[in-house]
């Protein structure tokens, strides 16, 4: 259970497809009655399977930039195009760190009173006619009186009663900065009531956060199978949900296991490294590497290379200017390590490119799918220091300024826009992930 593993996983998938890719053009071309013997051969020859050559196409999104570095280091002669998008520093991922992720993490909360104060009174409900500070200094304020004084909430609606906390808008502030265009109006929405001393949303919220099936009856194969049977874990979310069990096997062999011998004084010096870094989730952050603390397999095989090396073709590396768990600075020093390798840099906010929509990005990416092309020129980022192949897009839509992730008819592309396909496509996965 490895990285490098997954690496070689990847490797064989293609491998097999291109097989099947082979035998699924003769077997068509054997029913066609109208193809000349040269059409035939030309599909023959542009469907072939090339063994052990074939070569790779990627997109990998956070902790799979680190399963993209990790394949195009690897298997650098079989890269056709990658695209490592929310790019992790994987240097400090395979040492176990997970300590270069949160340096941009609160100018979340930042932008947050900016686009409140762009939107207007009608689209933000913590607008302050003096400007974006008193907007952030409100927000201070409530978050530091729900601390200093948990809100009741009476029952309604069958819903029972409850009490929320500071750390209850610590959960919320957690998810939506990974996501503001989709996540900020909801926020803003909670904020204003919290200021009034109504905590019915976010005690609606915090209920809507609980487990699948917790409260209900244990379902009889569960009952059959004992408390950690797979049934026991059953979810109702569509496709099922994450499985943190599974990310924390992998991100604990991947690293080199010297956590197992971490006293309870060096956790803490770590956490409080962690937390001075993000205010808002660095408590949470450093919770990631704890359950490696106790942590014994090890992986049979495990990357342990410097990501250094020239692939068959130049990967893209793609970054916001505000990412809360993958930075751009890291799209910058990873790119570094390959030879040719190009930046998107998105000026946007949230996780990962679809975290915003923009036809920039979606066009340079896909551009660079079908052609190879990397996006901008040679120096086309002088601003960032990178001397590389850049571009700097903008986004189409910004939170707080009348979109709505949550209602169901679909915004209208930009005013000129003819390309509607890839619009409804980048909107559809911003609503979808995270």
């Amino acid at each position: 259970m490895s990285t490098a593993s997954v690496a070689r996983d990847i490797v064989e998938i293609f491998e097999r497809h291109g097989e099947w890719r082979a035998e699924e053009a003769k077997r068509l071309l054997d029913l066609d009655r109208t193809s000349t013997t040269e059409q035939k051969e030309e599909v023959i020859e542009r469907t072939a399977w090339h063994k052990d050559m074939e070569l790779l196409q990627y997109w990998g999104f956070s902790y799979g930039s680190v399963l993209g570095a990790t394949l195009s280091t690897m298997y650098a002669d079989r890269i056709h195009r990658a695209v490592l998008d929310g790019v992790a520093d994987s240097h400090d991922y395979m040492a176990g760190g997970w300590s270069t992720n949160l340096r941009d993490t609160d100018t979340t909360l930042v932008k947050l009173a900016d686009y409140c104060w762009q939107g207007g009174n009608g689209n933000c409900p913590i607008w302050h006619e003096d400007g974006p500070a008193v907007i952030a200094a409100n927000i201070i304020s409530t978050v530091q009186d729900l601390k200093n004084d948990p809100i009741e909430v009476p029952e309604v609606s069958g819903a029972g009663p409850a009490i929320v906390t500071a750390n209850d808008l610590a959960r919320l502030i957690r998810d939506i900065v990974y996501n503001p265009l989709k996540y900020f109006p909801l926020t803003a929405h909670i904020l204003r009531d919290l200021g009034t001393r109504n905590g019915t949303s976010l005690a609606n919220w915090a209920r809507e956060q609980l487990p699948a099936g917790l409260g209900e009856p244990l379902n009889k194969q569960c009952e059959q199978g004992g408390p950690y049977s797979p049934a026991c874990f059953e979810t109702s979310t569509p496709g099922g949900s994450m499985n943190w069990d599974g990310t924390y096997a992998i991100a604990c062999s991947d690293g080199p296991g010297d956590r197992l011998n971490q006293s309870k004084a060096e956790f803490k010096d770590y956490a409080d490294r962690i937390t001075a870094q993000s205010r808002l989730i660095g408590a949470a952050w450093a919770a990631i590497q704890l359950p490696c603390t106790a942590w014994h397999a090890r992986p049979h095989w495990r990357y342990e290379g410097n990501f250094h090396n020239t692939t068959a073709h130049p990967i893209l590396f793609a970054g916001n200017t505000i990412d809360p768990v993958t930075p751009l600075y890291n799209a910058y020093l990873m790119a570094s390590g390959f030879e040719g390798a190009g930046v998107l840099h998105q000026d946007s906010e949230g996780h990962c490119t679809y975290g915003s929509v923009s036809m920039c990005s979606g066009r340079a990416i896909r551009q660079y799918f079908q052609t190879g092309e990397l996006p901008g020129k040679v120096g086309g980022l002088k601003d960032e220091d990178w001397d590389g192949y850049g571009k700097l897009c903008e986004p189409d839509l910004v939170p707080l300024q009348g979109y709505r992730a949550d209602e169901p008819v679909f915004p209208r592309p930009p005013k000129g826009e003819q390309d509607t396909a890839l619009w409804q496509a980048l909107v559809s996965l911003n609503r979808v992930w995270p």
